[in-house]
């Protein structure tokens, strides 16, 4: 909700423009956990969870992406995470669950624009800093690849970027997922750097970023078919999961771009 000094993010955009959201729904008001968590916690205890995993709203600690800081927005959180921890159900805690401030998307095309990265560690500082004494359990980053892909390839996500001009009003949709893909890339590794060597000998946490994948396997017993699956894996999987882990990207997904994305 868009009370108690949040600022809007770029789905309160997208979702506020009609045909964007089926039935029109703007998301305004949705599972209202902001008001309704007392009833949620008694709901985990009831069902015997020891985990619940949650996302801090970036535009309810920034409003408008960087700057002064919403001091009723870490108070929320606080109370989010002591009662959790009262009821001995660990926090799972995700920086950012797609919601970019709307302020960052007006200033610099968000994710498109490489000081992102920083904008994103000095809010991430803030969370570790604020809810690290008691939040052992971070996620950088949820999904990119349904950040950079349906966010500035289909257009299907906000902030709705895509070279089909019947739907959307600006993007490239042949460049600038690749182009987010990559920022999402360097701004979770300046959170889990940062989380690494300030945070993590005193806090005794883990962090990490979730990846999705629907994962392709050959329909037919035949060459093209194999290479077809392999293809979808490397697009989705391998985009962002290759990096992470061998620091580079794949040599299949390079060729067939004609460019390599660390070099743009």
């Amino acid at each position: 909700a868009l009370q108690f000094g949040r600022g809007p993010s770029i789905w309160d955009t997208f979702s506020s423009k009609p045909g964007n959201i089926y039935g029109n729904a703007t998301g305004l008001i949705a599972d209202d956990s902001y008001h309704k968590f007392a009833e949620d916690l008694q709901l985990m205890k009831n069902m015997g969870l020891n985990s619940y995993r949650f996302s801090i709203s970036w535009s309810r600690i920034y409003p408008i992406g960087s700057g002064e800081i919403n001091q009723a927005g870490i108070d929320h959180y606080n109370k989010v995470i002591d009662a959790l921890k009262g009821a001995d159900i660990e926090p799972f805690v995700t920086l950012y669950h797609w919601d970019l401030p709307q302020g960052l998307e007006d200033k610099y095309d968000g994710w498109l624009d490489p000081q992102i990265e920083d904008d994103f560690r000095s809010y991430a500082d803030t969370c570790f800093s604020a809810f690290g004494d008691r939040v052992k359990k971070w996620v950088t980053i949820n999904e990119p690849w349904s950040i950079a892909y349906q966010g500035y390839g289909t257009g299907l996500h906000a902030p709705g970027r895509c070279s089909n001009r019947k739907k959307c009003a600006k993007g490239n949709s042949a460049t600038e997922s690749y182009i987010a893909g990559h920022n999402l890339l360097n701004a979770h590794a300046a959170a889990a750097e940062l989380y690494h060597t300030t945070y993590q000998p005193s806090q005794r946490g883990e962090i990490g970023i979730v990846l999705n994948l629907d994962w392709g396997e050959p329909l037919r017993p035949t060459l093209s078919d194999y290479c077809a699956a392999v293809k979808h894996n490397e697009f989705q999987l391998a985009w962002f999961a290759d990096p992470i882990f061998w620091g580079r990207y794949p040599a299949r997904m390079i060729a067939e771009l004609g460019t390599d994305p660390t070099k743009g």
